[in-house]
């Protein structure tokens, strides 16, 4: 044993060796507080400041007049630095920044519950950091302390963002990190700082956990659920809330009212204030305490909720006594939900509960007017557990029908959410099956059974694997429902307290004990983890180490798997009354290394004179590779953002706090134009960053040279090439973490197995090391749906098989759904033949188990696709087809007009958002218009459905309502059975008509030009269409102009016209004739005018003379006087 424990501590060693000293550490920091304390990530509004900056990027390429620029800043900075272990961290990130190290962020976003606002998408942004100088005292050096920067990007209605940090791959090597970033909605800014909306924050744990506290499970929304919390503190009502995984939390004491409603209708044993489950969804937070059920709806202005946050826990269920929550792991629809299960008087009912849009609702019972399982059983019942299969609809419940005596019988049943029936799947035996020493019992109803009874205490069930599992302290499995296996490798002297799924192949259980065990789904191998003597040896070699995650006080506090495998809460005291509760990677590969290594002993072995330590191989292969794997992105639909931070022209580099802003701006220009990019017209070029540059692509040269001189405006230069949409990701021999199959798409790779070769074989046994031996298999969750094909070859010179792999779709899946709604959860289990828990590979980070994988599959049309209007290469085909081509007086580029007599033909694209791909759609679809109006966009209405019909069919009730029909007429026309056409990218063309009782029949024009209408189009493929899985509904605004006048007002309008027209031939007439004896008259007139005028003024003249003669003569007589 010793010699054991010694290799073990070699092999730890070298683990130990490889991993690097130094790791990536990263917190949030405010926007005006860059290299301040760790913000909390609450605000969701964006920095309108950031635009200012922008102001002084005259020179530059940014275009400050383009009507698309939003350069707005996000309320938070990533502020990247390292932590290590032995060393000086402000040491080690001078030196690696000096030698060329550079993170490099990769933030993802996940796509929201709810996506009627927003087609869900898969969406990542890579960024690149931007040194920065922190302030402080420097005494001799010029950069004392240091970090990186990036913005900490938001996206509209996604809370949920994963952060993975990287090396450049220059000076120190520093392995990746995963981070998570979700958006706290449950805080609030008062006066004294920033608190709980939950309740109380709790400073101290050391009261509420001691040695002897039970673990207990985290519910919560898969990959949806911002914040996780935690209660089950015995005597507290206390949860502890975490926005990172419980990297870090925080301890409330929630807000409620601990409220004792103990009566006949609900009897309780006893009263605790301790909160017993609690559940995180997307926008909610629930939890029971005792029979009453709260639930707080976070602030989350970003997901544009219709409620508002909560200010206090509301209580639901008022008149209904609850024994226990369930959570259901996965949305649908849109919604999440959650199943209470009555007691008291409402035993044997639950209530299914919905949360949408933060909006909590419980409906009444299922039972109101209908039978409750217990009658339809016509037993006394209770409901042990609930799960809800969501793609059928279906409430799967363990009941316990109740009898006089001691003594307990267990039921499976069904009911259908759409019918309200109930039916029984399976009846649950009695006693325990013996064991057939296989590690597993086919339950048939011909096995024995032991005299131990078999108590269920739970359900579990994995969506993608389609596998059901009843747990207690047996476990039971089922890929259908009805036929069940007990794995016997579990003993019955513990029973089950939680079950976890991975979702990924994996579970966990923990039982009363606190023992930990674990299995790989579809095998029958099942193993206990803690405790065990595998366990004891990874613990003490911890020990050894110095590790402060580890210590012989620990109290185990949670178990529950993120994107990183299982992850384990302990609470370590401090030896002073406090202590600290830490996430920690549960070392599971390691203890099933170290297992194999203690199960299979070692024997001596000589050769060529040489004495060798042998251990007995029970894994057939030694080597498995992944090749010839396909570009990930087709399958993966994850869109990828290639950034970099502007160019600063400070000579030492670093970055500013303008430089920074002005990074904010750039990364959410870019995020503002990929949510823009939907719009219907598709562009000339399919990329979103195409509309930023076209107007600064030929001045790029240019800017480079100023900014090569140190002269860029604002003193940052923007690198046009360093935002891009990357389309071309290497798979790096990977499975992928998810594929999405559209309809008849195949995906195929190959999977090289090599032995042990000849120079590493010391003596195996054939079992041990033949290719015989090796053999690959794949498991399908829905074979009607999916089906896989394997081809195997043999390399025998290289000891080693290939095996050439292919997932295909069946094209048998009956929904037709928009882009990323409604997918069928399905998987592919792709195992080697007794390679589960056996075999593994040391890596850099430690052992890896190999031979075993599942990888989920959805089903249906994968997001990232669209339908798009080509308005380019429709103006080309419908100018070519009429001979010419009219545009409109006021001309608009971003929505150019048809003629009224043209034959129109609309020609559509299908551009592939995630691989850039962009082709004519050449499947079926019909044309619609939806809606319209004259004269201007803002007077468009939407016509109601006999509307549609009518002015878009023959079928409609009022006749001569069409406003076009289909150009073609030599051939029968196609239609789907409501009677509107169907087109394809062959057959496309169609005439406007516009007749008597249609909206755009007799439009009044408002000036001298022919009248125009905009109509509202509507294209879909849904029903039409058999080549895809996707429903591509596409709505668009064409421009028509140059309408018809209807007849009446034609000949009206021409009747004015020519009144008109004859009035002023006659007046020319008149004036030709008439003119000059007109002319003659009013000169004579005018000229005897003149001289009477002339006449008039001469007579005046010559009075005014002689009046002034005899004022002088008089004047010389008075003075003569």
């Amino acid at each position: 044993m010793q010699r054991l424990f010694v290799l073990l501590v070699l092999l730890h060693m070298q683990v130990c060796l490889l991993l690097k000293d130094c790791e990536w550490k990263v917190v949030l920091n405010d926007f005006d507080n860059l290299g301040g304390d760790q913000a909390v990530f609450f605000r969701q509004h964006p920095v309108t400041s950031v635009a200012s900056v922008f102001q002084n990027l005259t020179d530059s390429a940014i275009d400050l007049n383009d009507k698309n620029s939003h350069y707005l800043g996000f309320p938070y900075y990533l502020k990247i630095s390292l932590t290590c272990i032995t060393q000086d961290a402000g040491k080690v990130i001078r030196n690696a920044h000096l030698t060329g190290l550079r993170p490099i962020v990769t933030v993802t976003f996940e796509a929201p519950v709810n996506t009627e606002r927003q087609k869900p998408e898969e969406l990542q942004i890579e960024m690149k950091g931007a040194p920065y100088r922190l302030q402080g005292p420097c005494a001799s050096e010029e950069v004392c302390r240091m970090c990186w920067y990036t913005p900490m990007p938001m996206t509209k209605r996604s809370v949920v963002t994963e952060v993975v940090v990287k090396s450049n791959g220059l000076g120190l090597e520093v392995d990746n990190k995963r981070f998570v970033m979700n958006i706290n909605g449950y805080m609030k800014e008062t006066e004294t700082g920033l608190q709980s909306s939950l309740g109380e924050k709790v400073t101290s744990l050391g009261e509420m956990i001691s040695l002897d506290s039970r673990s207990r499970p985290i519910w919560f929304t898969v990959n949806q659920a911002p914040v996780l919390i935690l209660g089950g503190f015995q005597g507290y009502k206390i949860i502890l809330v975490s926005d990172s995984e419980f990297a870090d939390f925080t301890a409330v004491e929630v807000g409620i009212d601990s409220c004792w409603i103990g009566s006949v209708n609900c009897p309780l044993d006893s009263f605790s204030s301790s909160i017993f489950d609690a559940i995180a969804t997307e926008s909610v937070l629930l939890l029971r305490q005792n029979q009453l059920v709260y639930y707080f709806t976070g602030n989350y202005s970003v997901l544009s909720l219709p409620v508002p946050g909560s200010s206090l826990w509301t209580r639901v269920l008022n008149n209904i006594c609850v024994s226990r929550l369930n959570p259901v792991p996965f949305p649908h629809n849109g919604s999440e939900f959650v199943i209470a299960l009555g007691g008291g008087v409402q035993e044997g009912e639950f209530f299914l509960g919905t949360i949408r849009d933060g909006a909590v609702r419980f409906p009444e019972s299922h039972a109101k007017g209908r039978k409750t399982v217990c009658e339809h059983l016509k037993i006394s019942c209770a409901i042990l557990w609930a799960v809800y299969v969501t793609e059928e609809e279906v409430i799967v419940l363990l009941v316990e029908g109740k009898k006089k005596s001691s003594k307990s019988d267990y039921y499976i049943m069904a009911y259908d959410q759409a019918d309200g029936d109930f039916w029984m799947l399976y009846s649950i035996p009695r006693f325990i099956p013996k064991d057939t020493e296989k590690g597993f019992v086919m339950l048939l109803g011909l096995e024995e059974y032991t005299d131990y009874l078999l108590i269920p205490r739970g359900l579990s069930y994995n969506p993608f694997s389609t596998i059901f599992y009843i747990w207690g302290n047996v476990i039971l499995q089922s890929y259908d429902l009805l036929n069940y296996i007990q794995l016997s490798d579990f003993p019955q002297r513990s029973p089950i307290s939680y079950f976890i799924l991975s979702y990924v192949g994996e579970f966990v259980c923990v039982t009363v004990s606190e023992e930990i065990w674990f299995s790989v789904e579809g095998s029958s191998v099942v193993v206990r983890l803690y405790p065990s003597e595998p366990w004891d040896t990874y613990f003490s070699l911890q020990l050894m180490r110095g590790s402060k995650d580890f210590s012989f006080n620990e109290t185990f506090v949670s178990l529950f798997f993120n994107k990183e495998g299982l992850q384990q809460l302990v609470y370590i005291p401090d030896g002073r009354g406090e202590g600290q509760l830490i996430k920690r990677n549960f070392p599971l590969h390691y203890i099933l290394s170290y297992r194999h290594l203690i199960i299979h002993r070692y024997h001596w072995l000589y050769l060529q004179d040489s004495q060798y330590i042998r251990f007995f191989h029970p894994c057939s292969f030694s080597v498995m590779r992944f090749k010839d794997l396909p570009a990930p992105q087709r399958f993966t639909r994850m869109e990828h953002y290639c950034t970099e931070p502007p160019d600063v022209m400070d000579r030492t580099g670093f970055h500013n706090n303008v430089s920074l802003a002005v990074y904010q701006g750039l990364i959410f220009q870019l995020l503002w134009l990929h949510a823009d990019y939907s719009r219907p017209y598709a562009d000339p070029v399919h990329d979103p960053t195409w509309r930023w540059w076209k107007n600064r692509k030929q001045y790029a040269e240019y800017f480079f040279y100023v900014a090569s001189n140190g002269n860029s405006s604002g003193g940052v230069y923007v690198n046009m090439e360093g935002y891009t949409k990357t389309y071309d990701l290497q798979p790096n021999n990977q499975l992928p973490s998810k594929i999405y199959l559209d309809k008849n798409n195949v995906y195929s790779f190959s999977v090289f197995l090599s032995i042990r070769s000849k120079a590493q074989n010391m003596g195996e046994m054939l079992e041990e090391n033949s290719l015989d031996f090796v053999w690959l298999t794949i498991v399908l969750a829905h074979p009607k749906f999916v089906v896989s094909d394997l081809h195997r070859h043999y390399l025998r010179g290289r000891g080693s098989v290939l095996y050439s792999v292919t997932i295909s779709d069946t094209g048998e899946y009956p929904q037709q759904e928009l882009s990323g709604m409604n997918l069928l959860k399905s998987s592919m289990a792709l195992k080697v033949i007794n390679s589960a828990t056996n075999c593994y590979h040391y890596t850099v980070s430690g052992p890896k188990l190999q031979g075993y994988a599942m990888v989920p599959i959805f089903i249906g049309c994968p997001p990232g696709k669209r339908l798009a209007f080509d308005i380019t290469r429709t103006l080309k085909y419908t100018t070519k087809q009429n001979k010419h081509y009219f545009d409109c007086i006021h001309k608009n580029p971003e929505l150019p007009c048809f003629f009224f007599n043209d034959v129109f033909y609309p020609f559509f694209l299908i551009q592939d958002m995630v691989t850039g791909d962009s082709g004519p759609f050449m499947g079926s679809y019909t044309l619609r218009i939806i809606g319209g109006g004259p004269y201007s966009e803002s007077r468009i209405r939407f016509y109601s459905p006999s509307e549609i019909l009518n002015y878009n069919t023959a079928n409609g009730s009022t006749p001569l309502s069409l406003i076009w029909m289909r150009a073609n007429r030599t051939k029968p026309a196609l239609t789907d059975p409501e009677g509107f056409n169907v087109f394809s990218g062959t057959d496309c063309g169609i005439k406007w008509v516009c007749e008597q009782n249609s909206p755009c029949y007799d439009v009044v024009p408002v000036d001298l030009t022919a009248p125009d209408y905009f109509f509202l189009v509507e294209v879909s493929n849904r029903a039409v269409d058999k080549s895809t899985y996707c429903d591509y509904d596409l709505e668009f605004v064409i421009h028509i102009h140059g309408l018809r006048l209807s007849p009446s007002r034609a000949i009206a309008f021409m009747k004015i016209s020519m009144a008109v027209l004859t009035g002023i031939v006659f007046l020319y007439v008149l004036q030709q004739v008439l003119g000059p004896v007109i002319g003659a008259g009013f000169t004579r007139l005018i000229q005897r005018f003149e001289e009477s005028l002339a006449v008039r003024t001469e007579s005046t003249i010559t009075f005014s003379g002689s009046s002034s003669i005899q004022s002088q003569g008089s004047s010389h007589h008075t003075s003569a006087l």
